[in-house]
């Protein structure tokens, strides 16, 4: 911490700057102009601290979607932006459910560690459970972890954070560890032998009878120190891909596994796992387009499972370089976009324009796979009228460049049916 600004923080964390706090979160959650909200801060407070209220204001606002009591919590920008969400902290932390002494290392404002405090009963926000410690090297962001702790009425009988460095903490009495790396010690990285803590460190320092979730960037490639069977995990929620986890110890749940896990609004798993060892469906090229094309989630993308979930389902490629996947059946799956094809045009600005004014589009999605930006972004910019909404998917079938006109799952056109039916693309056309 900052040795100038440390009174102000601990001011920031204590009585005295909560209702200045909840003045400002009010302000801005009735839209008060920031010039308006800065001046009034003036009247109450030093110019220092009236900015750490605005900056903390702001944070929790924001935090909101991933924290249900992100209005009494205290964040950092860095802390905030590689924190877990609540539903991907639960998640895991029900994987720690029958182990007893759990330690959060590199814990920063305490994602996980809120979740692996409450990892008694999965699903049950409010179960409390055995004493479970977060580790942190940073003082200020210690601070932040204990009153976020607070926040959720876990108090120091129950959890516990200790300021010191994780080549000092004695991991000898643990069954269990959480650990996020820092991934930025001097810029970005996704390689494990420059993290700080670094992967072949951590490795080195578990023993066999503890069960470890180590989290990694999703683009984290494996390397050869590596313990054998470690179960490499990417989980994810809506439509993006959140972090790679890698498990290793007794407790891990699919030794030797890749895995891809969609974790839903309401907590639900939805996942596809194979060996690392397995030999992997070929991918099959079927050439057309069906009746319904599918996107796999980023998670499937990232753990390269694209084909097997193709061959779950039946589905096949329409081009070996590109990942949509198409079929004929209406398949429902959290790791699958669904699209139902209305026309396969040539990647023609005119021709698309023509055919969605003749739907009534309005408002479009562009997707894109093996097409450039630049077009892509000419698409985004076309000029239409109408109530509908529609997806328009950028792509390659063969050697030709198409635009795939389609309604996403869960948009409903009123009027589905293209007005001449289902039109394919003509590559002399193209």
């Amino acid at each position: 911490m900052n040795l100038e600004t440390r009174d102000d923080f601990l001011w920031l964390l204590s009585d005295e700057a909560a209702p200045v706090l909840k003045q400002v979160q009010n302000a801005f959650a009735d839209r008060v102009n920031v010039v308006r909200i800065a001046k009034s801060l003036r009247k109450l407070t030093t110019p220092t601290r009236g900015a750490l209220v605005m900056e903390q204001a702001q944070l929790r606002k924001k935090a909101a979607q991933k924290f249900t009591r992100a209005n009494r919590m205290f964040f950092t920008r860095r802390g905030l932006e590689q924190a877990s969400g609540q539903r991907l902290a639960e998640y895991k932390a029900s994987r720690f459910q029958s182990i007893e002494k759990v330690a959060d290392v590199c814990c920063g404002i305490g994602g996980d560690l809120l979740s692996l405090a409450r990892r008694e009963q999965a699903g049950n926000s409010e179960a409390l459970t055995a004493r479970t410690i977060g580790v942190e090297i940073d003082e200020l962001t210690c601070l932040f972890a204990r009153k976020n702790l607070d926040a959720y009425s876990l108090g120091p009988d129950l959890t516990d954070v200790r300021q010191i460095d994780f080549s000092d903490f004695d991991l000898s009495k643990l069954d269990g560890i959480h650990i996020d790396p820092d991934r930025r010690v001097q810029e970005r990285t996704v390689h494990g032998s420059r993290f700080l803590p670094s992967l072949p460190d951590v490795f080195q320092r578990l023993s066999s009878d503890c069960t470890a979730a180590i989290k990694v960037a999703p683009a984290t490639p494996q390397a050869g120190y590596f313990p054998p069977n470690v179960q490499r995990e990417w989980i994810g929620d809506n439509r993006e891909c959140k972090q790679q986890i890698l498990w290793v110890g007794p407790k891990t749940e699919k030794p030797g596994h890749r895995t891809a896990t969609h974790i839903g609004k309401q907590g639900e798993v939805s996942q596809i796992s194979v060996l690392e060892s397995a030999s992997l469906p070929e991918v099959t090229v079927g050439n057309k387009i069906m009746r319904y094309l599918y996107e796999p989630h980023a998670i499937v993308l990232a753990a390269q499972l694209n084909n097997v979930i193709g061959d779950r389902y039946g589905l096949v490629r329409f081009s070996a370089d590109v990942v949509y996947l198409t079929g004929d059946e209406d398949v429902e799956d959290p790791l699958l976009a669904q699209f139902e094809v209305l026309a396969v045009l040539p990647l023609n600005l005119r021709k698309t324009q023509v055919f969605l004014n003749r739907l009534e589009v309005g408002e479009i999605e562009v997707k894109k796979r093996g097409i450039d930006d630049v077009t892509a972004s000419q698409f985004k910019r076309l000029k239409l009228e109408g109530k509908q909404r529609a997806t328009v998917l950028l792509t390659r079938l063969g050697r030709s460049r198409i635009a795939v006109i389609a309604k996403r799952r869960g948009n409903q056109l009123v009027n589905p049916e293209p007005p001449s039916g289902l039109l394919i693309v003509d590559e002399s056309d193209t």
